[in-house]
């Protein structure tokens, strides 16, 4: 980290450190390349640091913050909440079926759901829902996925391509300490329909589940290519496997209805948070109704204490009813901001002759610095990307940014999340500001020679 261009905020993270762990509350938050940043106010689209500088912000909380920071949408129904039954009860209330009827007319395939405080929580029961389904043990995975941190399936999503392919398919575990796991999982390559077929007809008697962000979101944004979830759709059903399709980026962002909506393929069971709820400590898990009946039965344990606590819930059903009240509105608009960023951002590196690729679907969006005029072909996996794109001049780029007045997270595989409140003028200032940063970074790079 600088200390030099956020003194104050870098003043507060040293003081940190001595009660809180590495300074912050996730690993992701304080990375070596992050300029130190401590923030004490938001609102809308912008944040203001301990320093005093005032950014636009492009992360939005890593996504939830669909309708912007401190929406009336979202801080009226907390307040209301708190004032009738507070924060949390250990027993049933209204609420929460009054959301999860919103959030099925959203989402066709969920016939049943459960709340949860976290998707990794929930990711954890949908394993347990396919393995005790289908009495089978093993889960298949994909490359650049992630899908929360527990044992089950937390593998090195970013690891270097060629240990992924010296461990041909077996996961590499995601952190010291988990004793070898994940076990009983296979990874693989994403959007290779012909070698997920032949992989799940040779192991067709022991996937339990496939299960994969439908829109990867977790190396970049990367749409699925045209046939592959129609074909993992085919092949699951084929082999008495369970779907499993992890939209807690993608629900309610790239469309109302997710990925399910805008590319028409159904999954068995679907996990859901962030943009679900606006903004607070809430996840989903939804499935078809004799799968989801495994936990009514007590056949598959689920718990929480804080698991559908009235606040959250309350902010959850809050989001549900605007998306319910003014979806086409509100997707329209997410939808050309999107599109008029990425169109921006290519002409602003074109015209100074920087290799880039923009990739975006709905309302995230992630931009690469090339290593070669040739790569930009889009990318369809994690090995492309790993192998196509520069890092470290991301990273460059990101702290001329942030000086400039936009925060974008430092790391290039975290998407630029799209908010109601990022309107065309933002859009034209975030772009204006891109215009300056992008010149200054071209003066300390050296760019790849045209072919």
């Amino acid at each position: 980290m600088d200390a030099t261009i956020n003194p104050i905020s870098e003043k507060i993270l040293v003081q940190a450190r001595k009660s809180i762990a590495g300074g912050a509350n996730s690993s992701m938050r304080v990375l070596k390349y992050h300029l130190p940043t401590v923030i004490q106010k938001a609102e809308g689209v912008y944040i203001w640091d301990a320093d005093g500088h005032k950014l636009i912000d492009m992360n939005m909380g890593y996504g939830p913050l669909i309708f912007g920071h401190r929406s009336p949408i979202i801080i009226n129904a907390i307040e209301n909440e708190l004032k009738l039954r507070g924060t949390t009860l250990g027993f049933p209330h209204e609420l929460s079926h009054q959301a999860a009827e919103l959030i099925k007319k959203s989402f066709p395939s969920i016939n049943k759901l459960r709340f949860s405080s976290t998707g990794t929580e929930s990711v954890q029961t949908a394993i347990r829902l396919a393995r005790q389904f289908t009495g089978r043990k093993h889960i298949v995975l994909f490359e650049g996925h992630y899908h929360g941190s527990s044992d089950s399936v937390f593998h090195a999503y970013h690891a270097p391509v060629d240990e992924i392919e010296r461990r041909n398919y077996i996961p590499l575990p995601g952190t010291k300490g988990m004793g070898g796991a994940p076990y009983n999982a296979y990874v693989l390559p994403w959007n290779d329909a012909e070698l997920l077929q032949s992989f799940l007809y040779n192991h067709s008697e022991e996937i339990a589940a496939v299960i994969m962000e439908p829109v990867m979101g977790n190396a970049g944004t990367i749409p699925p290519v045209p046939g592959f979830l129609e074909a993992a759709r085919k092949l699951t059903t084929e082999i008495g496997a369970l779907l499993v399709f992890d939209e807690i980026i993608t629900g309610f962002r790239v469309a109302r209805g997710g990925a399910q909506e805008r590319y028409g393929v159904q999954s068995d069971i679907t996990l859901l948070s962030k943009a679900m709820n606006g903004g607070v400590p809430t996840a989903a898990i939804g499935a078809r109704e004799e799968v989801a009946d495994l936990i009514a039965h007590r056949e598959v344990f689920h718990g929480g204490v804080y698991s559908g606590n009235p606040m959250c819930i309350a902010a959850t059903l809050a989001a549900q009813q605007e998306y319910e009240k003014n979806h086409t509105e509100i997707y329209t608009g997410l939808e050309n901001a999107s599109t008029n960023l990425a169109l921006g951002i290519r002409k602003i590196f074109y015209d100074l002759e920087i290799p880039v690729s923009v990739q975006h679907v709905g309302a995230m969006l992630n931009f690469w610095f090339l290593t070669d005029y040739d790569e930009d072909g889009g990318f369809k996996n994690y090995r492309e990307v790993y192998r196509g794109t520069n890092h470290d001049t991301f990273v460059k780029f990101q702290h001329i940014l942030q000086q400039n007045g936009v925060y974008v997270h430092p790391n290039h595989y975290e998407p630029w999340f799209i908010s109601t409140a990022h309107n065309e003028a933002v859009i034209g200032d975030v772009l204006d500001r891109i215009q300056v940063s992008a010149k200054t970074l071209k003066k300390k790079i050296q760019v790849p020679a045209q072919p």
